[in-house]
């Protein structure tokens, strides 16, 4: 008895210490050590970090950045304008010097400065941001009307009721409208006046818009019917009539409603894309806005100006001192007037009155201004290709948000503008 419960004893004991020697190395094993192998030793550790990475509280997020930055500039294949020299359009006809017929509509001829305005919401316009009494209209084609912008023009028909208006200049420096409508319906339009290659610049954006003007020369007139438009004008179509009571020249009218009908029967044009960022409660206007009253433009033959109106949150238009009203009586209030500095080049054409026919550049970049919510923001125009969307960005690369509204857009040479 006694040797076999010693020997019991001494079996118990053993097994003890063995336990006791497992426990040891599993203790070493759970604080990392005890291996000799590197690799082994190298997969605990990371093991371990990536353990107590995730254990540790979450990193406090960046402050969000403007909701007019939604990303970085998309990178496009870039072919810059330079030299096109000219080319012949027409046998027998001026040659064309200018550079707006030369260019593809997807030509970028320089790098994006921020991504393209973001889509609205269903039920609203892409060119005012308002929401539309009929949503179906957002899926017409925009319609660009030329019309008459000199005294006796004046007043011109639903000017009040265009989503975008452009003025451009023309020859002997008097301007000329580019009149976008598209979310209203105006019975009547005009006076209608005959077209440019700078129409090349304005057209492009809108997705093959109607185009209603009264001709041109045939050099302008074969290389505006070169680019994706529907072209609606004068010289094809006899939905036109002649106004009375408006002098001769200057009473050349005609029927939207009508025009959007044979477009849609033709199954012609296609709905113009969002073309600016809107306001909204989270979108305020840039650190680098200042207030600002009044905005003169001094075109070589023609004056206009526009004055900060905070009762109506518009800007009110005078031309040649006079009050700027469309033919319903209804003063002109843009919610947003965008001021593009573009370069001018000679066309080659002479007009009836000897004087050079010149195209303004609006394609590339350039400095502009935006007058929104009675301030005045200096930004950098961008329109990479004719058929892009321009951007409107502060120094510091943000796209410019606009009020919902009518949008005004002046094209003018460098430093002809002032601000009171």
């Amino acid at each position: 008895m006694p040797s076999s419960l010693g020997s019991s004893v001494s079996r118990r004991l053993r097994l003890l210490v063995v336990a006791l020697l497992c426990s040891a190395v599993v203790l070493v094993g759970a604080c990392g050590g005890g291996g000799d192998d590197p690799a082994e030793d190298e997969s605990e550790t990371s093991a371990e970090s990536t353990t107590s990475t995730t254990s540790k509280a979450p990193e406090p997020e960046l402050p969000p950045g403007p909701p007019t930055t939604r990303g970085p500039a998309p990178e496009l294949v870039v072919e810059p304008i330079g030299s096109m020299g000219s080319i012949t359009v027409i046998a027998g006809d001026p040659i064309y010097h200018g550079v707006l017929g030369q260019l593809a509509t997807d030509r970028n001829v320089v790098a994006a400065a921020a991504l393209p305005p973001a889509p609205v919401a269903n039920g609203v316009s892409p060119l005012t941001g308002l929401p539309l009494a009929d949503p179906s209209v957002a899926s017409r084609p925009a319609i660009v009307a030329k019309v008459d912008n000199t005294n006796k023009g004046r007043p011109q028909a639903a000017l009040s009721m265009a989503d975008i208006v452009y003025v451009t200049e023309i020859e002997g420096g008097s301007t000329r409208l580019a009149v976008v409508f598209h979310s209203q319906t105006p019975g009547e339009i005009g006076p209608i006046r005959s077209g440019r290659t700078t129409d090349l610049t304005v057209t492009g954006s809108l997705n093959s818009p109607i185009f209603i003007w009264s001709g041109g020369n045939s050099v302008h007139r074969e290389l505006l019917r070169r680019s994706p438009l529907v072209d609606l004008g004068a010289l094809r179509r006899n939905e036109y009539y002649r106004a009375p009571g408006r002098p001769g020249t200057y009473d050349l009218m005609t029927s939207a409603p009508e025009m959007w009908q044979i477009a849609a029967e033709a199954n012609d044009g296609g709905a113009p894309p969002t073309h600016f960022e809107f306001r909204t409660d989270k979108v305020t206007l840039p650190p680098s806005a200042t207030p600002v009253a009044t905005a003169s433009l001094n075109y070589p033959s023609a004056s206009a100006s526009w004055s900060w109106d905070a009762a109506a949150r518009v800007f009110r238009r005078t031309q040649s001192d006079k009050v700027y009203v469309d033919d319903a009586g209804v003063q002109i209030g843009a919610a947003n007037v965008l001021i593009a500095e573009v370069p001018s080049v000679f066309t080659g054409m002479i007009d009836s009155a000897g004087t050079r026919v010149d195209e303004q550049l609006f394609v590339g970049s350039g400095r502009g201004w935006v007058l929104s919510d009675g301030h005045k923001i200096e930004v950098t125009w961008t329109k990479p290709s004719l058929g892009s969307v321009a951007t409107w960005t502060t120094a510091d690369g943000i796209p410019v948000a606009m009020l919902p509204g009518q949008t005004w857009i002046e094209l003018i040479g460098a430093d002809r503008t002032t601000f009171g």
